[in-house]
């Protein structure tokens, strides 16, 4: 079925479903409300009503979570204007801002947080009603109260509390792919004036999304998942003194579930055929040589969910968590103190030659397509070869680890007294410690590459896990910060607001590289033996490396061959008893940030808002990769965001509307990217500062109760954020620029020179920035049949997104489609509220829309002229599912 039938199909439906709720609502006497009740926040850190907040938030409770079915972070997507996430790299975007790269020493542009703890990682947000009491998402740069990384906006769970009376609950679900879940919680007084709460779920699917066609475990959802949570609460001096205290622990134990799960399909030819790749081969051979065998998703059939590889996309995690609240009530103002702690553990396998074959096979000088000449080897490769030819072992995986542990420490003074200037200040402090390895490449089942050789003939040192790449690096962040805001209501109508905010980030990285060569021509000598070539390819320049951004001037004790030594900040240097190759990275950066905004008030009912706020993001570095890139550094983001804002309750509180329309200057963003060095005049791979993009949007949030228990949510929202000043960068999967909307100058500044036809640099100006989706639509009609033992609610929600690219080069290889996606849920309350079944389908079509898309390009092939094929790869949201949940409170 097309989009457009499938349009016309679900606005006839969601009619049908509103003229037969209403008939039905007409024709029995219910007891139900129709008047839209009152949502409290703590956008501003303090509590208010949502209707009330000069800010564009969405907020969920709980209740709504399990009304609409918001059970993932993607689902949160469907029902914020604005949000966007890719679930395969785990980014999350606002607006078009997020970020470009998940190097650890380089933060994303959302913040998110965790019962107002910061936290660098999403997967919080996905945990069940069961945990989650309230998510707030606040959109546009959150300057002054949220400050550090929220330039594109800010999200913030609030867990449920303990409770005053005994409480205890348990839920169980059952699933389609052999899923099942199971939740408990227990809470309530322990002494005192002491509460206590304690809750835990572990989850497990079988089956996963996607089949293997070597036979191997299925993928994709496929795993097993637990966590659990404990927290105690109390008062005293007659509560004048708050306390709240929680502790968390998680693990996951999957294949192919979560961020970096496979989620993903390829598209496209793929070199099969050649020992090595290109006119330029690397430095092992090419990982799926003499497959012959095509991608598999040409040997799927109808559905292209499937893959063929030995090594699964093999999934860890450990993440320990905890926070601590404290609140001192005095006369006319509050001290609160907020504070937390986090370790966390993510590791992810994945298949690098991308296919099922492990059995060695041997190659000669007489191999097809290993002596194939081309215009740069006019002989062939075959030559590099021994006579006897060389075996090759094609299993080949990476092993990805981000370990990370960070605290923070924040002090609020905010006024409680009455009177028309309130007024809240603050300290904050953060520190973050990191392991980032992106690259630990390994051939397992090759012994030669456990005892490598230098170029000299001479041992290296050893390599007992058999890497042919790595490239890692330990990070180090410190950020600080000053923040006050002011308001000042003037009038009944008129309310001026004021903050500033002046932080300051540190940031330290010691990268370390390693890189072999094994039977290719790069190679310095054509012995099949494995060569360790780190110190000559891995930044061989052993003199500090030239950043104007880096302080290379500095000096810092640093371990080298187990001594202390003073080393400069930015040399580089090898250990000899580990071969990896060191640089140290050392710089800060600090930024004002603030808001002016007025409020107009003329009724309980009518609120509307204007506003302008500074936004800024640290600077950082693209650390660890396997060469030691020269230029690493990047400058602050900065933005000047203006926004205005209506927010409306009317027909008797049966309706409300929130509307907002925004404009950015977003300014120096960070994109790592190949292109012309400013300043050195040529062409260099590193994390630039694009000048300047512009963003706009319009969004638009309605709840509608037209009649008792019938509910219509609707959502919509505009964007237009698009590169405005961006020259000259070279898009790696079209490095000739022959896609028709390449944008190529010749001359000084655009590091083309005329009659150039190869790797040319593009103008991006015009280019929508990633993630992007210029239109979205929700919908959800839930109505609710009520009876003497309990109720019945039907929820049908419907989304549509707009056509999306996913990279800084808007090309056919980058793009999502448009897509729709239908969710139904039944929902049962007894009662006195003591049980609950629901009944859940979601994606109900079975749509294959895209979280994600990415170009990928076979390089030039050993035949003259050859000019390259482009391919692709498209992350699916999860196919249809479906299932039943049972609730039962105590």
């Amino acid at each position: 079925m097309t989009f457009r039938r499938r349009l016309l199909a679900m606005t006839a439906l969601v009619s049908a479903s509103m003229a037969a709720t209403a008939a039905f609502a007409q024709a029995n006497t219910s007891s139900g409300s129709n008047t839209i009740e009152e949502l409290v926040v703590t956008a501003e850190k303090r509590e208010q009503s949502l209707q009330d907040v000069p800010v564009a938030v969405t907020a969920f409770t709980d209740e709504t979570r399990e009304t609409v079915g918001i059970n993932s972070v993607q689902d949160l997507t469907n029902f914020t204007p604005g949000l966007a996430y890719s679930t395969n790299n785990d980014r999350i975007n606002m607006r078009g801002i997020g970020r470009f790269t998940n190097n650890r020493s380089s933060e994303g542009g959302v913040a998110m947080y965790s019962d107002s703890v910061y936290t660098s990682s999403v997967t919080a947000f996905a945990r069940s009603s069961l945990f989650i009491d309230r998510t707030e998402i606040l959109r546009g740069p959150q300057g002054t109260l949220y400050g550090r990384n929220s330039i594109g906006g800010a999200l913030n769970i609030i867990s449920k509390r303990p409770t005053d009376d005994f409480y205890a609950e348990v839920r169980a679900g059952f699933a389609n792919y052999d899923r099942q879940y199971y939740e408990a919680a227990v809470s309530g007084p322990i002494a005192g004036t002491v509460r206590g709460r304690i809750a835990g779920s572990w989850d497990t699917q079988e089956e996963g999304y996607f089949r293997n066609l070597s036979g191997g475990p299925e993928e994709g959802g496929h795993g097993q998942q637990w966590q659990i949570e404990a927290q105690l609460d109390g008062s005293l001096a007659d509560e004048k003194f708050e306390w709240w205290f929680k502790f968390d622990t998680a693990e996951w134990d999957n294949i192919g579930r979560g961020p970096g799960g496979r989620s993903t399909v390829p598209f496209g030819p793929r070199d099969t055929f050649r020992l090595f790749t290109g006119t330029s081969p690397g430095l092992t051979p090419n990982p799926v040589f003499g497959y012959g065998v095509g991608r598999p998703s040409t040997r799927c059939g109808d559905d292209v969910l499937c893959f063929d590889t030995d090594d699964p996309n093999y999934i860890t995690l450990e993440n320990h968590g905890a926070a601590f609240h404290a609140t001192l009530h005095l006369d006319s103002f509050d001290i609160r103190y907020v504070g937390g702690h986090v370790y966390y553990d993510y590791r992810l396998q994945t298949d690098v030659d991308d296919s099922s074959r492990s059995a060695p096979f041997t190659v000669t000088r007489t191999t097809p397509n290993v002596i194939a000449p081309t215009t740069a080897n006019p002989n062939g490769f075959g030559a590099y070869l021994p006579a006897a030819g060389v075996t090759i072992f094609p299993r080949q995986n990476n092993q990805y680890q981000e370990e990370v542990w960070w605290f923070s420490n924040e002090l609020n003074i905010a006024s409680t007294h009455d009177g028309p200037l309130q007024w809240l200040f603050g300290l904050y402090q953060f520190r973050e410690g990191s392991n980032y390895q992106a690259t630990d490449a390994r051939f397992p089942d090759d012994a030669r590459f456990a005892s490598p050789i230098l170029p000299n003939g001479q041992p290296a040192a050893p390599n007992p896990l058999r890497r042919y790449a790595i490239g890692r690096s330990e990070n180090s962040n410190e950020s600080y910060a000053t923040f006050g805001q002011v308001d000042w209501q003037m009038n009944d109508v008129w309310k001026f607001t004021a903050g500033l905010r002046y932080t300051l980030d540190q940031k330290r990285s010691d990268e370390s590289a390693r890189l072999f060569c094994f039977a290719s021509p790069n190679c310095p000598t054509p012995i099949p033996l494995v060569v360790d070539v780190t110190d000559s390819v891995v930044a061989p320049n052993t003199l500090p490396q030239v950043d104007p951004a880096v302080q290379s001037q500095t000096y810092v004790t640093q371990t080298v061959n187990g001594v202390p030594t003073r080393v400069a900040v930015n040399a580089v240097w090898t250990d000899p008893t580990t071969g990896m190759r060191h640089r140290l990275l050392k710089y800060e950066w600090s930024g004002i940030t603030g808001t002016l905004g007025v409020d107009w008030k003329p009724n309980e009912d009518l609120m509307g808002y204007a506003k302008y706020t500074r936004g800024y993001k640290a600077g950082g570095f693209n650390a660890g990769t396997t060469t030691l890139q020269q230029r690493v550094t990047t400058q602050e983001e900065k933005i000047d965001a203006y926004e205005v804002g209506l927010k409306a309750t009317l027909l008797d509180r049966r309706l409300q509307a929130n509307a907002s329309a925004f404009y950015y200057n977003y300014t120096d963003i960070q994109v790592p990217l190949t292109g012309l060095n400013p300043i050195l005049q040529t062409n260099v791979t590193e994390f630039f500062n694009l000048p300047k993009a512009v963003v706009k949007g319009f969004e638009l949030e309605t709840i509608w109760q037209p009649i008792d228990n019938l509910q219509i949510l609707a959502n919509y929202s505009y964007l237009d954020a698009k590169v405005e000043e961006a020259c000259c960068f070279r898009d790696p999967d079209d490095p000739n620029a022959i896609q028709p909307e390449a944008k190529v100058t010749f001359g000084p500044g655009t590091g083309n020179t005329v009659g150039q036809t190869t790797n040319l640099n593009q103008d991006l100006a015009g280019n929508r920035l990633p993630s992007s989706t210029p239109h979205r639509v929700t919908v959800n009609v839930n109505y609710t049949w009520e009876w003497d033992p309990g109720s019945l609610t039907g929820s049908v929600s419907y989304v549509w997104r707009d056509e999306t690219y996913y990279s800084i080069f808007n090309r056919w290889y980058n793009k999502a489609k448009a897509y729709e996606q239908v969710d139904v849920r039944f929902l049962y309350r007894e009662r006195d509220d003591k049980y609950t079944v629901i009944a859940f389908l979601k994606n109900a079509f079975d749509v294959r829309g895209s979280a994600g898309v990415s170009g990928g390009r076979i390089n030039s092939p050993n035949l003259p002229g050859f000019t390259g094929e482009n391919t692709y790869s498209v992350s699916y949201v999860a196919p249809r599912t479906y299932g039943i949940e049972f609730q039962y409170r105590f």
